[in-house]
Formats: structure tokens, C-alpha cells, sequence
């Protein structure tokens, strides 16, 4: 079999962890004065996390190592038919690898969707190790007549459990796509009622999301948008990544393209997905949290400590982050990250305990990421 004809296999296998959710179908609205005990389905063991105690060098990678993510580089954005693609991986104590492509006059940044959700959970967090709120706070505390509000606590927005209907589902949303304001998104979770009960299962929610980014706004006097640029793009000087103004232009970044739906402006996204930047810059994030550096170690360890199953099989979402059980061979690999994709852009970025290394991809078209993201993983797994 050859190397390409292998990865169009492991395209189709690993393409589901970016496909998103499924749309909702008819369901009666709950009303609950309580919360309901979890009846989903199991939930994944919690992880121990294994923070890589070096820290990661700004020097490249050795030059073999360089060479296989190269070669991996082009196999997979040929196989992916990406028209453009960023990829990084860093290993702790070795140093960085990078790689952009895309045509002559692209912008040099891409769309990560909803591994921004990582970013808000982050400035959540934030405030809740400065006493500005607790993650069992009702979310009525801070914006009012969100279904079963009463009942449904800031964790359950971060963790998807709070039964909060996703407005991008609304099929006459969809019919008319465009940025929505999150008072536009809470009319219409309002119009289609809680699906559960607080507790009771996990449902993905941006509109859950945009609540998020909107209880940030009150207590930290200012956008969310900003709010991330002022804690953790700026302290970690991330000098390609920045949160898109919900509404504004995705002026600047890389073009979503797709031959199966008309993409969205990364822009309308908000809260639910605002950053864009290059695949180095995810990967300098994602270390800093890893290491507990934007938030304590414990906290790191609470966004992995409860973890739901998702859409998709081997897939799990905690406070703000993914678990995924990646194939490999006759065993499973752990990633601890977060995925996103909507029509015309996927991404993923993640840490591979066993690889001791942090792997960050986004492109444009219709190609998966993490099939991407696993086979540079590879590369540097084989070497000699």
C-alpha cells in the first residue's frame, strides 16, 4: 500500500473528531428546579496529567526530525487537498518545528474555530482563582432568563452539560447564515427550551459559549475578545494570534474554502471560536497552559478531571478541552487538546503524553486536521 493510499485511510477513520455535532432533532423542552443525576453514556476515566517539566526551547528541532515533519508535511497537505495549511509540533527540552503553506499573498494566519473555546475557558478560569466567580455559580447570577438558568452553573457552560439548545442548530439560522449577538443566540436557545436537565447529559453549545463570553465582559470590564488579548496573548507575546471582534471582518486570515457547504466568517463565531493565528503560536499556548502558567497545575488537572463522551467515539470533553483516544495500531494513544471544524476549515491542536510532544494543525478545505496532527506525530516518533 502506498503512503498516500495509507493516509486516505486514516483520513476516513480519524475524520469524525472534527465533523462536529450532529443537528438536533425534535425534542420536548425540560423545565427542571433541580439538578438531574448524569444518564449519558460512561464517562472516560480521568487522566493524570503529565506536564513536561522542561521547558520548550526556541531553537529548531534536529535536523532529521526537521526533515521526516517536512516530508509529512507535504504527504499529508496533498493527501488532505488543503489549499493552505499551518502545522507545529514542540517537544519539551528539544525545540520547535514550523510549516506554512499556502499560495503567494494569503494571509499568514488561520481560523482555529472551536479550539478557541480553549482560550475562554481559560479567562473563565481566570476569575475564578481571583474570587470574581465560581464555577458553581447559577447562571442566572449573571444573565437572566437563560432556560433553566436557575439551575445550570458556569461549569456546566464550560462542560456542555447544561442542556442550553445551540443556536447554530436552528435550521432557520442555518437557512440565513450571519453573525448573530449573543443576545440573538439566547432568543433563540429561549424559542427551543432546555433539552435536559443541568447534569443530565452533555450537548455541545456555542451559544452556552457566548454566555461565557458575555459573563467575562461584566466582570472583567471589558470584551471578551480583549480579555484574552490582555491575559494571554499579550503576557505570552503570541505575536501572530488575536480574538476576532464577534461581527467584525476576518480581514487578515487565511480563506475558508469548501466544496460542500458556503463557510462562515470566522468573525460570527465569537466566544465560541475567536482565534486565529499560526500553528507555532497554538503550540506556545499550549504549552503555557500545560505547564500551568496561565492557570495553576490543579486547575489544568480539573479541565481533564470529569470527561464526557462526545459525537463521536473516543472523543471526551471536560471544562474547556478534549480527550481523544487516538488508534494507533493494536493500541490507543491519548491526546489532550481540543479539535474544530466547520465548512472551508479544520483544526487541532493537542499534547501526546507518550510522544511527550505538542502538535498544533489548522488548513483550509475539507480535510481533517487530526488525521493531519497524527501523521506528524509519527514522524517524529519514528526516530532512529
Amino acid at each position: 500500500m502506498s503512503r498516500s493510499n495509507a493516509f486516505s485511510i486514516l483520513l476516513t477513520a480519524l475524520a469524525s473528531a472534527c465533523t462536529g455535532p450532529v443537528l438536533a432533532g425534535d425534542y420536548p423542552p425540560v423545565t427542571c428546579d433541580a439538578r438531574a443525576a448524569y444518564a449519558g453514556r460512561p464517562l472516560r476515566a480521568a487522566v493524570d496529567i503529565d506536564v513536561p517539566t522542561p521547558a520548550i526551547p526556541d531553537s529548531p528541532l534536529d535536523p532529521g526530525t526537521a526533515r521526516r515533519l517536512d516530508d509529512a508535511f507535504t504527504l499529508t497537505q496533498g493527501a488532505a487537498r488543503a489549499p493552505t495549511m499551518t502545522a507545529a509540533v514542540a517537544i519539551p527540552g528539544k525545540g520547535e518545528w514550523q510549516r506554512n503553506a499556502a499560495p503567494a499573498g494569503t494571509p499568514p494566519v488561520w481560523f482555529w474555530a472551536s479550539v478557541g473555546k480553549t482560550m475562554t475557558a481559560v479567562v473563565v478560569l481566570q476569575l475564578a482563582e481571583e474570587g470574581k466567580l465560581s464555577l458553581d455559580d447559577k447562571v442566572s447570577r449573571w444573565i437572566r432568563d437563560v432556560p433553566n438558568g436557575d439551575v445550570a452553573t458556569v461549569r456546566d457552560l464550560l462542560a456542555h452539560t447544561s442542556g442550553l439548545f445551540s443556536a447554530n442548530e436552528d435550521l432557520p439560522a442555518r437557512a440565513d447564515p450571519r453573525y448573530r449577538p449573543p443576545s440573538e443566540t439566547l432568543t433563540i436557545a429561549r424559542r427551543h427550551g432546555a433539552m435536559f436537565c443541568p447534569g443530565a447529559n452533555w450537548r455541545y453549545s456555542n451559544t452556552g459559549y457566548d454566555l461565557l463570553g458575555e459573563i467575562i465582559a461584566r466582570l472583567d470590564g471589558r470584551p471578551f475578545e480583549q480579555s484574552i488579548a490582555a491575559r494571554i496573548i499579550q503576557p505570552l507575546a503570541l505575536r501572530s494570534m488575536r480574538a476576532l471582534v464577534p461581527g467584525s471582518d476576518a480581514d487578515g486570515v487565511a480563506p475558508l474554502q469548501s466544496a460542500r457547504e458556503r463557510p462562515i466568517d470566522p468573525s460570527w463565531t465569537g466566544a465560541a471560536g475567536a482565534i486565529v493565528a499560526d500553528a507555532a503560536d497554538m503550540a506556545r499556548f499550549w504549552a503555557a497552559l500545560m505547564e500551568g502558567r496561565l492557570v495553576p497545575r490543579k486547575t489544568v488537572e480539573a479541565m481533564f478531571g470529569t470527561l464526557y463522551p462526545m459525537f463521536d467515539p473516543g472523543t471526551f470533553y471536560g471544562l474547556g478541552v478534549m480527550a481523544f483516544d487516538v488508534p494507533d495500531k493494536d493500541r490507543q494513544l491519548l491526546w489532550l487538546g481540543h479539535a474544530g471544524g466547520t465548512p472551508g476549515a479544520s483544526a487541532v491542536l493537542a499534547y501526546s503524553p507518550a510522544d511527550n510532544a505538542i502538535v498544533a494543525v489548522a488548513l483550509t478545505g475539507d480535510g481533517p486536521a487530526v488525521a493531519v496532527a497524527n501523521q506528524l506525530l509519527k514522524a517524529v516518533r519514528a526516530a532512529p
